[in-house]
């Protein structure tokens, strides 16, 4: 991928220098950490219960642990997450009330999209590998390295300012108890793709931007057409001869046969899922006091999917419609080694390192009608699209643990540290997406196609290439002092953090025009149009050029945040809690824009004058105290219950629009395959959160929990359709003027005997977001954009009393919620409708050693769909996408 000559990146790096020391500052920072160890008083000893249920004993498990949390939080352990027999996090967090998980990928806290929710990996902030997604897809984290899950809902001041709906903080292990050995193999299917998909000819075999392009931007100061390139070699100046035409004319169809042209699109017939995994470790004692400890675990995953939709037009259904067929080809490999060092249980070192490779490719071909071709002609659009996408994410941690006790008597208690350290870096390459547009004429009377033909046009044809580079290092550490009185308890908590990220998103964009090709050699599909031979026939005049629009903006980008917190948690006479404190945070951002074909360095000259204006928004500070205070009340015995507690807490908190929202570039949303521009106008959300939650538990396991919540949002960031064409979706992102969320949240887990459980959560909720009425938003007030009025997860689980036999159903739905806000006159915002999920999985444990599982997913094989309602008040539906159903057959062994 060809990055910026010497001139423009030294420039470049210079302005984002300048920009951030126009908003630099100094400032304490603290570090997300675990919360301090609770003493006893806030959750009584609860007898041990012996539990043969691998299911229902993980379930409770999420609420007991809860009990000692100061803040609404949940706990998964690895024990539990190992006798469920989840193979990922994402997987993992399905059980834990109020979560939801999209696409098996992405977190929701109570029924919020992704916007409010964060996630940690040791208490450091990680970059996403995803191109269009701020936050982990959590499927690629296998639970063999997960120590634990921390799901929090409420915000405490050790965690980042960054908080809207939860932070989910993933723990991993470093030093193995005893030697591990676990091996797991699986394969699967779904069927939608079971059968024939869509490839071509040379997929996956893509190098990125030619070199022979990268030197011709250069020699040619970034144009390529033939009339520039014989300007240049003309060094005379005035007219270019003939001769010299002519060689230009050959450098540029030699610049056209560089790129990879082998993009012909074919049937082909869909493999079957393909995973596997290993993990190998073990701990040694060195002496007495010393225990080191390492283990490596590596995965491999690989499936094929199609993922077809329908789309129509929002005006004129029946006429403006396209149907979409694509197939996407994707593999994960993870590669992680942990290494610990401990010292007599009181100083533990660890050291990780991650590795996440993901690559996809895809083919499809959109068929369908415009405005200008309507479905009621006889020529249809065509569109072959090709894409090979690389995403690379490399995790890089220290961490250390150490506790301090005091001598006996004393009203100190063991004073914990704990500090870490993380370079993490991720990097997307598209090394090439073809575009190739067309139309297929149409027999009137049975609608076969009687010929295809490519359109004359300087742009039949875009080659595009995509590089983003992230950079992320963080560090920190925490402090508690516990102090002991007659009945009472006070811990004194305290920390610092620092989070770096530099970006770097180079785009390019190579486009074939055919304006001078003749008809009857467009007369055919792209592998056979753009072949050698018709490419150096002088008589097809096909012409390169470097173009500017999707996928050739590019900017660099760079942000930094200090922040520092103070904490008190006061336990009194085991009925009263009192926890709180602030965190003041500093954040730096400059975002710059740049023009990889301005060889002139007017952009530069240009930007400079930008950035000196008092209205920039290349460059923004802020800062600012974000406080939280829990209240807790302890009872035993009340209403039956063995332990019972009501909890009432307040916070403040932002949510910051992500570099990808704020820069001012167009990207695709992989999984709906829309347009999306940023804004860079884009303010952080200021958000004062309220939570009443009350939780009953029963010495039988049986739980109950009703949790009251209100959130009030000032600036809220909301998703909305860009005014322009009817045919094609394009979003981007703006600010409301303000919004509110409040609901009930009710979570429990009965036992129903014999084995059987049930257990789930409920929750519902409305809000409401108010925009300026001379914006041109069809509703000024409406719904919040994501956000479902109720949201379902409920689990019927069956245990055998022997052990070896576990059975969960589990269902989850969430209601209508806004896709994006309508922003044309007469029609109303997009909705995504319900989604009712059914899967059902089984488990069977012939030994402790091996396990087996069989999944089916979507067993009612919904589909998902986006309706909007029309100025003349017809329901259409813009875009569904097919799911299909799916099928897993995983065996484990451990040892």
């Amino acid at each position: 991928m060809r990055k910026l000559n010497t001139k423009q990146r030294q420039l470049g790096l210079a302005i984002t220098a300048a920009s951030l020391a126009m908003c630099t500052g100094s400032a304490v920072s603290a570090q997300e950490q675990e919360p301090p160890v609770v003493s006893p008083i806030v959750a009584p000893v609860i007898e041990e219960m012996i539990v043969s249920g691998r299911l229902k004993s993980g379930a409770q498990s999420v609420v007991e642990q809860r009990l000692e949390q100061a803040f609404s939080a949940d706990i998964l352990g690895a024990d539990q997450i190992a006798r469920a027999g989840d193979s990922d996090v994402a997987m993992a967090l399905l059980r834990v009330p109020g979560v939801t998980v999209k696409e098996g990928q992405y977190v929701y806290v109570r029924g919020l999209g992704e916007r409010y929710a964060s996630v940690q990996l040791n208490g450091a902030a990680v970059p996403s590998p995803e191109l269009t997604r701020n936050v982990l897809p959590l499927d690629i984290i296998p639970s063999s390295i997960v120590e634990n899950l921390k799901v929090q809902k409420s915000y405490s001041p050790d965690l980042p300012a960054h908080f809207g709906g939860g932070n989910v903080d993933i723990k991993t292990k470093s030093i193995p108890e005893e030697f591990l050995f676990e091996m797991a193999i699986g394969t699967g299917m779904n069927s939608e793709s079971s059968n024939d998909g869509l490839s071509y000819r040379s997929g996956g075999a893509v190098d990125g931007l030619p070199a022979a392009i990268s030197t011709a931007l250069d020699t040619y100061q970034g144009r390529l057409n033939i009339n520039n390139i014989a300007d240049i070699i003309d060094t005379d100046g005035g007219s270019p001869s003939q001769e010299q035409i002519l060689q230009a004319r050959q450098i540029n169809r030699d610049l056209i046969l560089s790129l990879n042209r082998n993009i012909e699109i074919e049937k082909k017939s869909n493999p079957i899922d393909i995973n596997g995994a290993v993990a190998l470790g073990n701990s040694w004692s060195i002496g007495d006091d010393w225990r080191f400890g390492a283990v490596v675990n590596a995965s491999h995953d690989q499936e094929v999917r199609n993922k077809n939709q329908f789309r129509q037009g929002i005006d004129n259904p029946e006429d403006i419609y396209t149907q979409v067929d694509r197939t996407i080809e994707e593999t994960r490999e993870l590669l992680s080694f942990n290494v610990g060092l401990n010292f007599q249980d009181f100083h533990n070192l660890e050291l990780n390192a991650y590795k996440i490779d993901i690559t996809e490719d895809e083919a499809q071909i959109q068929a369908g009608y415009d405005a200008n071709n309507l479905a009621s002609g006889d020529r249809q659009l065509i569109d072959y699209i090709t894409r090979y996408e690389e995403r690379e994410l490399e995790v890089y941690q220290a961490l250390g643990e150490h506790k301090f006790d005091q001598l006996s008597g004393s009203i100190l208690g063991t004073i914990n540290v704990d500090w870490f350290y993380s370079d993490s870096s991720v990097e997307t390459n598209i090394p090439g997406k073809a575009t190739v547009k067309g139309s297929n004429r149409l027999d009137p009377d049975t609608g076969e196609v009687l010929n295809t033909q490519l359109f004359v046009s300087a742009t039949t044809a875009a080659f595009e290439f995509l590089n983003l580079q992230d950079d992320v290092e963080s560090y920190g550490g925490n402090i508690d002092i516990p102090l002991f009185f007659d009945n009472t308890e006070i811990t004194l908590s305290a920390g610092y953090s620092y989070n770096d990220k530099a970006r770097e998103y180079f785009g390019y964009t190579a486009n074939i025009g055919t304006n001078g090709v003749p008809t009857q050699v467009l007369n055919n599909t792209p592998g056979n149009v753009f072949t050698n031979a018709n490419i150096n026939n002088p008589d097809n005049r096909f012409e390169l050029t470097m173009g500017t629009g999707l996928g050739t903006e590019s900017y660099i980008a760079a942000q930094m945040t200090d922040a520092a917190y103070g904490m008190f948690d006061l336990k009194w006479n085991e009925t009263w809690r009192l926890t709180g404190g602030a965190r003041y945070e500093e954040f730096r951002q400059a975002l710059l824009p740049l023009d990889l074909l301005d060889y002139t360095g007017q952009h530069i000259v240009d930007l400079i004058d930008a950035i000196q204006k008092e209205d920039q928004r290349y460059a923004i500070r802020d800062d600012g105290w974000y406080p939280s205070l829990a209240l807790t009340y302890m009872n035993h015995g009340f209403m039956g219950a063995e332990d019972f507690q009501v909890r009432a807490s307040f916070a403040q908190t932002l949510v910051r629009p992500d570099l990808r929202e704020v820069s001012e570039v167009y990207y695709i949303d992989p999984d709906l395959d829309v347009q999306v521009k940023g804004n860079p106008l884009l303010v952080s959300s200021e958000i004062d959160h309220f939570e009443v939650r009350t939780e009953w538990f029963y010495d039988n396991g049986d739980n109950f929990t009703v949790t009251l919540f209100y959130k009030d949002i000032a600036d809220p960031i909301e998703q909305s359709r860009e005014p322009g064409s009817d045919d094609n979706i394009q979003l981007t992102f703006y600010n409301a003027d303000a919004g509110e969320i409040y609901g009930a949240e009710f979570e429990g887990l009965k036992d129903i005997g014999a084995g059987f459980f049930i257990s789930g959560n409920v929750t519902l909720s409305d809000s409401e977001i108010e925009s300026s009425a001379d914006v041109g938003y069809t509703n000024p007030i409406r719904q919040m954009t994501g956000q479902s009025e109720y949201v379902a997860n409920m689990q019927l689980g069956y245990d055998s009393d022997n052990g070896m036999h576990s059975v969960s159903l589990v269902y989850n739905v969430f209601g209508e919620r806004i896709y994006y806000a309508a922003r044309q006159d007469g029609h109303d915002d997009a909705y995504e409708k319900p989604f009712n999920s059914l899967d059902i999985v089984y488990s069977f444990f012939p030994t402790e050693s091996l396990t087996a599982k069989l999944k089916v997913g979507n067993i009612l094989d919904e589909t998902r769909t986006f309706e909007q309602v029309n100025s003349e008040g017809q329901n259409v539906t813009i875009l569904e996408q097919d799911v299909g159903t799916s099928f897993s057959l995983d065996l484990r062994y451990s040892f």
